[in-house]
């Protein structure tokens, strides 16, 4: 009997070693850590009855990974080939640098037409912002003239007499062409000195007139002064008719008298053409004329310059558009890090969107958890301390406090490893296999540079509460 009551004793002992052992290293729920107490014996009931043991509260520990404090996965927003790769895997960079390039022979030509639609927008506005120029108006003043000589030219060939008046001065320059060119009439030069006499006398007596009235400020317009001028032309024109009948013949004389005759037949044959409704045409030239001059001194009107701004508004906006798509073929680094995946190589053509390298700051880790059950992490937070063990570096130990519970648990079937550059690249045996887990975030207080990236670590979050 002594014997076996060793033998039950020891067992007892031995399993209540394990039982704490395995609560130690969480593999036991409270409910199964109190131990009955072994059965009583005959005997004395005193001796043979034992104490219940009472095993202390479970902690709380979860496997975790070595992640770098920042990572991302880098991609292209447009597809193309690629021009050249500037990085090569494990290689450090800092943030701007420049990755990847692809072709951008297109973009830059978009960027070379937007420029210059920017530059023809510019200079239409500055052309209405500076108004005409001086032989910009010169031109339109002409245009106005010409515009009204034809019409007056119109209009005299309508008026009572004109054509009668014409065709006098055509027989007239007909006459003086005749006599240039045959020689003068003794009777002709004989009435060309009575007319030369006659025009001498009324210019005299016109020039008498007006010296009575030129203390009049308005002497310009009184009848004696009209009469002073009439008098004054038909005294040269006689006086040049009489030397024309003394003169004779002379080459120069003979050629002028020749074209005489042909502006007159002009003018003559240009008064007989003319219609009243060439006439209400000229008019119409003339005020579009007159029209235009007004605009052109007036300058642009400020809703054309606003027009004018919004397509230089326009232009800039299809520039930097332009230049957007230059910047969209070129790849550079977020931050400074570690190029630790490269999966592109000059040549090949790009998918938007899709991963082609991978950025990593290892200046410092973190430890992400991979199996921390909804039951124990409702009794973490923010801020508690942890201990940490890695299983490739048994003689390291790190303290760590938590920084960051993800609030929303993940099917644990499908939980990846942090930082793998696709989903597809973990492998099932990375896999958490289990029903719900929430991630947690921890901040070693130390950097330890012997870590690598998914290193396996074990934390000890202490008692539950």
């Amino acid at each position: 009997m002594t014997r076996q009551m060793a033998i039950l004793l020891i067992a007892v002992a031995i399993f209540a070693g394990v039982a704490y052992g395995g609560y130690q290293l969480g593999f036991w729920r409270e409910d199964f850590l109190m131990l009955a107490a072994a059965p009583r014996f005959e005997g004395n009931p005193s001796k043979n009855a034992m104490e219940p043991i009472v095993m202390g509260a479970q902690r709380i520990r979860a496997e975790a990974r070595v992640v770098p404090v920042r990572s991302v996965e880098l991609s292209m927003p447009i597809e193309g080939v690629v021009q050249e790769v500037f990085v090569r895997e494990g290689e450090h960079v800092t943030a701007g640098q420049l990755l990847l390039k692809l072709k951008d022979t297109r973009q830059r030509m978009l960027v070379a037409q937007a420029q210059a639609a920017l530059n023809r927008a510019r200079a239409a506005l500055s052309l209405l912002e500076a108004g005409p120029r001086p032989e910009e108006i010169a031109q339109l003043e002409a245009a106005l003239a010409a515009a009204e000589a034809n019409y007056a030219k119109l209009a005299d060939g309508l008026t009572p007499g004109a054509i009668a008046a014409a065709e006098a001065k055509l027989a007239q320059a007909q006459a003086d062409y005749r006599l240039l060119t045959v020689g003068a009439d003794p009777q002709e030069l004989i009435e060309a000195n009575a007319n030369l006499e006659l025009a001498q006398a009324q210019l005299n007596q016109a020039s008498a007139a007006y010296n009575k009235v030129r203390g009049n400020p308005d002497v310009g317009m009184t009848e004696e002064a009209l009469a002073l001028q009439q008098a004054t032309a038909n005294y040269n024109a006689a006086k040049a008719r009489v030397e024309l009948l003394q003169g004779g013949a002379r080459p120069e004389l003979a050629a002028s008298a020749a074209a005489a005759v042909r502006v007159a037949q002009a003018e003559l044959d240009t008064l007989k053409q003319a219609q009243p409704g060439e006439l209400a045409e000229a008019a119409a030239l003339v005020e579009q004329a007159r029209a235009a001059l007004e605009f052109g001194k007036s300058g642009a009107r400020a809703e054309e310059i606003a027009v004018a701004q919004g397509d230089v508004d326009i232009a800039i906006a299809q520039l930097q558009d332009a230049l957007v798509g230059v910047a969209e073929t070129e790849l550079r680094a977020p931050f400074d890090g570690v190029i630790t995946a490269l999966d592109i190589d000059q040549g090949e053509a790009v998918t938007p969107d899709l991963p082609v390298l991978q950025l990593a700051d290892l200046s410092a880790w973190r430890i992400e958890t991979l199996d921390l059950s909804e039951i124990d992490v409702a009794t973490i937070r923010p801020g508690d301390p942890v201990d940490i063990t890695f299983d490739a570096l048994p003689d390291l130990s790190l303290r760590g406090k938590v920084v960051h519970i993800r609030p929303v648990g993940e099917n644990s079937n499908a939980a990846p490893i942090s930082g793998a550059i696709s989903p597809g690249d973990t492998p099932l045996s990375e896999q958490v296999s289990g029903d719900i887990v929430y991630r947690v975030v921890i901040d070693p207080e130390t950097h330890a540079e012997q870590l690598l990236w998914n290193m396996t670590a074990l934390v000890d979050f202490g008692s539950r509460r």
